[in-house]
């Protein structure tokens, strides 16, 4: 399988995939990878925002193009993969089943669906709407608050029931409260996605819930249009395990299951799950290491103190304070609820200063979370949760004992009933903590080498991935899971990512143009390290390509800035951004691409490491493309991907200049043509031979600590590929004459991919290798 990628919204629909399906079969692509499609807030980017499982969204497509585009897939023989989101749906006055609940409360048709706490001691009987920009009685008073039989109108937005009467005046809403957006800081009485209030969670382990939210997908499966599914943020189910094995059952055995699922180096996806793999990130993250040069590492630190004036943070430390900040702060209603729970169960001891207990627990967790399904925790289990202690001890030690405390109480409990769901609601609540507290803070403040900042991987400097780990990695995965560079939840593209490593082999080169580029600017009015976010950003997203003004690189670079700064939660933040500060650091920004001299010795420097960006570049495809697992291609990045995150990398896509591209040789150095064809030449090889790629093994080849080599074997044909960590560092061709140079030199003298039937002899040897 090799899938492509598409975001769905108003702006590309199906009658547009339609257009482009002869350009994905000729780039070798078998399996369209389709964002979620089933109604969602209008003008939605992105679809996760359904208001209406049943039915699909019609700014996308209508039911005649839906079958129009399964129809066209079967001629071309292709395939689909969707994407579903059991999670969560719009907390939204378009939500179609929340409507029973401004209706009728916790009797509402739906009402039962949605995670909500109708006895929650702040707000008994009723759900809160956090949807106010002030006080409700200034709303009110306002004019911006009125009610009427059956709904309420609230800024320009009716939430109602089904059967509301908007000329019938009413003195409330029975079954909804609206109040502050900025009040689930201090208590909540629903289920959220991470932080996102317009997003409730979905109680999917209901099996009724279960079906209702996946009748339409399950008809879709039946009818042969769905032959693959991704699950949506997994880890925030109740019970993950349980959902999978349901989800199998509802599917059988043939329909291809991923789930998003990020794991912690060393982390395996659970032996229960009945899934072909994860959507990739373990991929993107050890590939993304393996291509950073670690023997720079020292220099890199030292160039970060020497510039911010700041001792780098112990990176684990820092994760820890973000969690816990994040937990007491961002999750403080979350975490009350998981109390105001545990606390009948616990004995007096650990009653005592349980929530700063829970917190310090919660903030040290090692993964996203674990998976109990009743009983005693397995030892893995148990394990996981004292590591978690460990830490505490070692950051929070006047915490570590009643911490202790409380995994040697987990350790002796046979769980079910309410204590089981209690447990299971925690780690409901570690996955998001985990998100926000890495991908969604430290990523944003810890700059050291901004491209480790990446979904599903480790800024940590001292985790590295030689050649022999990567090995070790990829016989340790699943053969059927899928391999990712770049998706529409990455921090950066995967072509700002290689420029980025190839600054770890260059670092003095790197370290005059920080030194230079400080002594010529005033930075009186911005923190070193805004800098250094600015100048690395610069050098993942200039374009060698094309113009930076066609690539429009300085509106999308201050959009990406005032991001950053706001998820960093220390410069500015979204509650309360400073405006006036994310300015000061844009105009920096102007200030290098306005400048003469400075715009010329960034595009020196980027010149002078394009050699090895380009082969780290190249790298990536050829990885992605022939170690065991499915190729996943994020839309557009057959072209150089220079991207910064979302909503960023999901802007529109040229199609037709990527199909000339195909057509012709590329121009320059520079051009992307070259990538794509690459690309083209290592799917078109894959699509010829799909049985040796489902079935053949991964032979580890003894090259060095410099050069990655490997060889897959099955019914007589082999695939050698050998990649060098520095470009221009010539790879030795096989012995083996009879293989056919795949990828030549023209991609470069350290990279090769060799294919083709072998003699017997050779057969034989390779079975003793």
């Amino acid at each position: 399988m090799t899938t492509y990628r598409i975001q769905f919204h108003a702006g590309f629909t199906v009658p547009d995939l339609l257009e482009i399906l002869d350009y994905l079969h000729d780039l070798g692509i078998d399996t369209v990878y389709g964002s979620p499609v089933l109604t969602a807030n209008r003008g939605s980017n992105h679809g996760y925002d359904v208001t209406d499982p049943h039915h699909l969204n019609p700014e996308v497509t209508s039911e005649a193009d839906w079958q129009r585009l399964h129809e066209a897939l079967r001629q071309r023989g292709m395939q689909y993969m969707q994407d579903i989101v059991p999670n969560h749906t719009a907390l939204s006055p378009e939500n179609v089943w929340f409507a029973t609940v401004v209706g009728d409360g916790p009797d509402g048709r739906y009402a039962g669906h949605f995670d909500i706490d109708w006895e929650h001691p702040r707000l008994p009987g009723k759900m809160m709407l956090p949807v106010l920009g002030d006080a409700p009685d200034k709303v009110r008073e306002g004019g911006e608050l009125t009610t009427y039989r059956g709904g309420m109108k609230i800024y320009d937005k009716h939430w109602e029931a089904p059967a509301a009467d908007r000329d019938a005046p009413a003195g409330e809403v029975a079954y909804v409260e609206p109040v502050h957006w900025q009040s689930v800081t201090d208590f909540i009485n629903y289920r959220r996605f991470f932080t996102v209030n317009e997003l409730i969670g979905m109680r999917t382990e209901d099996r009724q819930v279960y079906e209702d939210l996946h009748a339409r997908t399950f008809a879709d499966v039946k009818k042969g249009y769905i032959h693959h599914l991704r699950v949506d943020h997994v880890d925030g189910l109740l019970d993950p395990t349980t959902y999978l094995q349901r989800l199998r059952e509802s599917v059988g055995p043939r329909v291809g299951i991923y789930v998003e699922k990020i794991l912690e180096p060393g982390e395996q996806l659970p032996e229960s799950w009945p899934v072909d793999g994860t959507t990739g990130y373990d991929f993107l993250a050890e590939v993304n290491r393996l291509l950073t040069n670690e023997d720079s590492n020292n220099q890199f630190s030292d160039l970060y103190e020497e510039l911010t004036g700041e001792e780098l943070p112990d990176y684990q430390h820092l994760v820890f304070r973000n969690k816990l900040m994040l937990v007491r702060e961002h999750f403080s209603g979350e975490l009350d609820n998981l109390v105001r729970r545990w606390h009948p169960l616990l004995t007096d001891e650990l009653r005592a200063n349980f929530r700063d207990t829970l917190a310090h627990w919660l903030a040290a967790f090692p993964v996203y979370r674990i998976y109990p399904g009743g009983g005693p925790l397995t030892d893995h289990e148990l394990a996981l949760c004292m590591e978690a202690a460990t830490v505490v001890t070692e950051f929070a030690p006047e915490m570590g004992r009643p911490v202790l405390a409380f995994v040697n109480w987990l350790a002796h409990q046979d769980f079910d009933g309410q204590a089981l769901e209690y447990l299971q609601r925690t780690q409901q609540l570690s996955g998001p903590l985990m998100a926000k507290g890495v991908e969604d803070t430290t990523f944003y403040q810890f700059w050291r080498q901004a491209h480790l900042n990446e979904v599903g991987g480790s800024a940590a400097p001292e985790d590295r991935v030689p050649v022999r780990d990567f090995h070790r990695f990829i016989l340790g995965r699943r053969s059927t899971t899928m391999n990712a560079t770049a998706t529409h939840d990455t921090k950066r593209g995967e072509d700002g990512r290689a420029f980025l490593q190839a600054l770890t082999f260059y670092p003095q080169e790197w370290e005059a143009f920080v030194q230079s580029t400080m002594k010529s600017l005033d930075l009186s009015t911005v923190r070193p390290r805004g800098l250094y976010l600015v100048l690395q950003s610069l050098i993942a997203g200039y374009p060698l390509h094309k113009s930076a003004e066609t690539a429009g690189l300085r509106d999308r670079l201050h959009a990406y800035l005032e991001k950053a700064l706001r998820e960093g939660k220390e410069m500015s933040d979204w509650a309360e951004p400073d405006l006036d500060y994310e300015q000061r650091l844009k105009d920096l920004a102007d200030r290098i691409l306005d400048d003469r001299e400075h715009r010329n010795a960034l595009e020196q420097l980027l010149r002078k490491i394009w050699p090895q960006t380009r082969h780290n570049s190249f790298a990536q495809v050829i990885l992605k493309c022939t170690v065991p697992g499915n190729p996943d291609i994020y839309q557009g990045t057959e072209s150089w991907d220079l991207s910064f995150v979302d909503p960023d990398n999901r802007r529109p896509v040229d199609y037709g200049q990527r199909a000339e591209w195909l057509q012709r040789e590329p121009a320059d150095k520079y051009d992307p043509a070259r990538k794509a064809r690459l690309l083209q030449r290592l799917l078109h090889l894959r699509r010829d031979h799909p049985t040796f790629f489902t079935s053949a093994d991964y032979q580890p080849l003894p090259e060095g600590d410099e050069v990655l080599a490997f060889r897959r074997s099955h019914a007589g044909r082999q695939l050698i590929v050998k990649i060098a960590k520095r470009a221009g560092t010539r790879v030795q061709r096989p012995e083996d004459q009879h293989l056919h140079r795949v990828v030549t030199d023209e991609y470069g003298d350290g990279l090769g991919v060799w294919f083709g039937e072998v003699a017997e002899a050779a057969v034989k040897n390779g079975n003793k290798a």
